[in-house]
Parts: structure tokens; C-alpha cells; sequence
């Protein structure tokens, strides 16, 4: 039953309305959030730069997604720890978990906005950027950084809406925020021909706009914690709960998508001088962005809903919606397969102007990466939805553990033999994530069907002091 504030009780109900009432918002909103970096790509590779606008933002990018995911892994320990409380009814510590979470938030957004804001130069390097599009890739990453707070303050409060089982709030305030996003694009490159900096501006502009309408919307009330001084406190042992879940949650976030910025030094490697493979692949990387958005959203909402049925002491439910899930989005996965196995020249060529030089070099680099790599996304959704499963079961270091050795034993040892063997292109390189996949499902079934996850834990009980 849904409140004034959208706070929803995920433990009651028919199973299957409720996952997509809840998770078809989540689905939305990770697609506007993938408009962002997409709009950046399309607008610099039609009006700013040709192949170096587009290597810069796609290599840039990589570094920006990877902060994304660590930020949204440590955040999703507030949407698991709040659900819990919130599924058990218990309201005092749902209350303090709102603060601590706001405060903690707050200070470790500062630190890392510095952090990148420092880091920026080096990680352009660390990534063999081509020479050609080296400085354009340090503006980008530079300028970006600056609001790494507002994505960290955007996804901490998206997480505590999540956890009351309210995914559309998050979704009106993200849409806000890329149409804005679209129309600063449009103005500072296609206007005022900023190039990529332009495209920087605009995002950050965009990201401070998605927190402050979220913090507005949490500040109305409703959520049971009163905006007053006393009441934003870093309460430790909270943190330390909170840090137990999201921590796991972001290193393997981090870590994998470590793993792709090596899969991208290596396609930097194979180019040479020459941007085009950077390109082809990056412009691949974003179509994954929306090809893999209904498996994410799924997983997040998955987190949310579990978290609630295991706090209301309900695995069996929580078990069916896993399933239904998984189903959903193979369902999803196959139809973006069968695109990038049919007409991947068609969807590669729509994120550069064929008339710039090299567009055809870059097309068929795109396109020989897009017929192996695709078939990762009938794979994806067991390991996504089984994260998010054992996320909200409070069993993410499992979770970690299965993804990174099948990362860094599988995807990004097969990626590197794959590309230095003799007449290597992208097409040999794109087979090693849906290896990867494929051992982490086996591996995740597996645990799944030992039932070693209903076991509870304990520090949902009482909270901190």
C-alpha cells in the first residue's frame, strides 16, 4: 500500500504487480541516466570533434561510469539497511539511518569530488588514451569530476526513497535533470561549439539539479526523519551496518568496471595512434548502457524488495520475485541480441555523422565488437538479478566474490590473449565477457539452491546507538 510520499509496502500483495510497479520507474530513470552520457557521445560526435570528441567522451566516460557504480554500490547499503528497518516496522533506527546516511554522504562527497578533481590527468594516461585525444579526455574527466558530490548526494537520497519502496521520485527528478542535460548539450556544443567541455558543463549542471530536487522532496517530510540540526548525525556503528552492505556492493562495482577500463587501454592498445577501435568500442559501450539497463533495474529493485520481505521475515516471496525477474529480462536481453546480431552496422552508425573522416573505420570496429560482446545480454540477467538478490538478503560479499575472480580470472585474461593473438580484431576480444557471465551464473545458481542465504543478519536487529 502506497503512501502521499510514494513509501510502499513491498511485503504484502500480488508479487508480480508489485515488482513492476516498482521496477519499471528504476527502469526509466537508469535510462535518462544513460541519456546522459549518451547525449554527450551523439552531440560531440555530430557537432564537436568528429573521432577525437567522441574517443575523449567515450574514454572519459568509462572513468565517470566507474565512479557512478562505485557511488551507487556504497548507497545501496541505505536503500538495504532502510528496508530492512522499514519491513520490520521499526522506526526509530529507519529514522537514523535517513541522517547517517544524509551526513556520511555529504562528507565522503566532498572527498572524493577532490579526489578525481586530482586524479583526472593520471587516469587519462593510465588509460593509453590516443595522443590525439588526450587533452580533449582530461578536460572532460576534469570538468566531471567537479560534481562527483552531486552524483553522490543525487544517489544517496534516491537510495533512502528506494528503501520506503518509492523508485518514482527518483525517476521525476533525474528526467528533470536530463532534459536540462539534452538542452545544455545542445546549447554550449551544437550552439556555442564549446566541444567537450561544453558537454562537461552541461552534465554537472544537470547532476546538481537532480540533488537538489531530491533533497527538496525529502525535506517536505513524510519519511518520518524532521530536517533539525541534532538529527544529522554520522552515528558510527550505523555506518559500519551501512559500509557491510554497500561497501562489497562498490568494490565489485569499482573492480569490474576496473576491468572494462583494462578491456579499454588493451582496444586503445590494438588501435595504435589511430582513435578509431577507441571509438568503435566506446560507441558500443554506450549502446550496453541501454541494452543492459532492464537487467540493473531489475537488480535494484530486487535489492529494495528483498530487504523488505527478509526484514518481514519472507524469503519464500522474496524467492518467487528473483525468478520472475530473471525472467523479465532475459525476455529484454534477447531482443537487444537479436538488434546487435542483425543490424549492428545500423545501430553503431547512429552515434557518429557518417561524413566525418574515419566514420566507416569506426562503424566497423563497432560492429565487429557488437556481434560477439552481444551475447552477454541473455547472460547478464541471472548475475545481475542474483546480486541484487543476495544484496538485500545482506549477503553482498558473496556476491563480490563470485564477480570479481570471474573478472579478473576470466574476462580480463581472455580479452588481453584475445587481442594479441595473431590477426586479432574487437570481434575475438568481445567474446570474453560473456565467458565470464557464464561461470558467475553457474557459481551464483549454485549458491542459490543451497538456501544458504535465508540465514539471517543479525545487525538489522536494533541498530546502532
Amino acid at each position: 500500500m502506497a503512501s502521499v510520499t510514494g513509501q510502499t509496502d513491498l511485503t504484502r500483495g500480488n508479487i508480480t504487480g508489485n515488482l513492476l510497479r516498482f521496477t519499471v520507474p528504476f527502469l526509466l530513470a537508469n535510462l535518462l541516466q544513460a541519456l546522459y552520457s549518451a547525449v554527450d557521445l551523439w552531440v560531440v560526435g555530430r557537432f564537436g570533434g568528429g573521432k577525437i570528441g567522441v574517443a575523449a567522451v567515450a574514454n572519459g566516460g568509462e572513468v565517470m561510469h566507474l565512479v557512478m557504480s562505485f557511488i551507487m554500490g556504497v548507497t545501496t547499503g541505505a536503500t538495504v539497511l532502510i528496508g530492512q528497518y522499514f519491513g520490520a516496522g521499526d522506526k526509530r533506527n529507519t529514522s537514523r539511518s535517513i541522517g547517517m546516511t544524509l551526513s556520511f554522504s555529504a562528507l565522503s562527497g566532498v572527498v572524493l569530488t577532490l579526489v578525481m578533481v586530482f586524479l583526472a590527468p593520471v587516469l587519462a594516461e593510465a588509460l593509453h588514451t590516443p595522443p590525439e585525444a588526450l587533452n580533449a579526455t582530461e578536460e572532460y574527466l576534469r570538468i566531471c569530476s567537479w560534481g562527483v558530490f552531486f552524483i553522490v548526494g543525487y544517489n544517496a537520497l534516491s537510495a533512502i526513497f528506494r528503501g520506503f519502496g518509492n523508485s518514482t521520485a527518483p525517476l521525476i527528478f533525474v528526467g528533470i535533470a536530463c532534459s536540462c542535460n539534452v538542452l545544455g548539450d545542445l546549447l554550449l556544443v551544437a550552439v556555442l561549439e564549446k566541444g567537450v567541455r561544453g558537454a562537461a558543463i552541461a552534465t554537472i549542471g544537470a547532476q546538481g539539479l537532480s540533488m537538489g530536487f531530491a533533497l527538496w522532496f525529502l525535506k517536505r517530510g513524510g519519511f518520518g526523519f524532521r530536517f533539525a540540526l541534532p538529527n544529522f548525525r554520522i552515528i558510527w556503528s550505523m555506518v559500519w551496518h551501512y559500509l557491510a552492505i554497500g561497501l562489497p556492493i562498490a568494490i565489485q562495482g569499482v573492480l569490474i568496471n576496473l576491468s572494462f577500463l583494462f578491456i579499454v587501454s588493451i582496444v586503445n592498445a590494438m588501435g595504435g595512434d589511430d582513435s578509431a577501435a577507441a571509438a568503435g568500442y566506446g560507441i558500443v559501450n554506450r549502446i550496453n548502457g541501454f541494452a543492459m539497463l532492464p537487467a540493473a533495474s531489475f537488480a535494484m529493485a530486487l535489492a529494495a524488495v528483498t530487504a523488505q520481505n527478509m526484514g518481514a521475515e519472507k524469503p519464500v516471496r522474496a524467492l518467487r520475485t528473483l525468478w520472475l525477474a530473471i525472467g523479465y529480462t532475459m525476455a529484454l536481453g534477447a531482443v537487444f541480441l537479436l538488434l546487435l546480431q542483425f543490424i549492428p552496422e545500423q545501430m553503431v552508425g547512429l552515434f557518429i555523422d557518417r561524413n566525418t573522416p574515419d566514420a566507416e573505420a569506426v562503424i566497423r570496429n563497432g560492429t565487429l565488437y557488437a556481434k560477439s560482446f552481444s551475447w552477454e545480454y541473455v547472460l547478464v540477467p541471472i548475475v545481475f538479478c542474483t546480486n541484487g538478490f543476495f544484496n538485500g538478503c545482506g549477503r553482498a560479499f558473496f556476491s563480490m566474490s563470485n564477480n570479481l575472480i570471474c573478472t579478473f580470472l576470466i574476462r580480463v585474461p581472455v580479452s588481453y590473449f584475445a587481442s594479441i593473438m595473431a590477426g586479432a580484431t574487437l570481434y575475438h576480444v568481445g567474446f570474453a565477457a560473456p565467458l565470464a557471465s557464464f561461470t558467475s551464473n553457474i557459481v551464483a545458481l549454485t549458491f542459490l539452491f543451497s538456501g544458504r542465504w535465508r540465514r539471517p543478519r543479525s545487525y538489522f536487529r536494533g541498530g546502532g546507538r
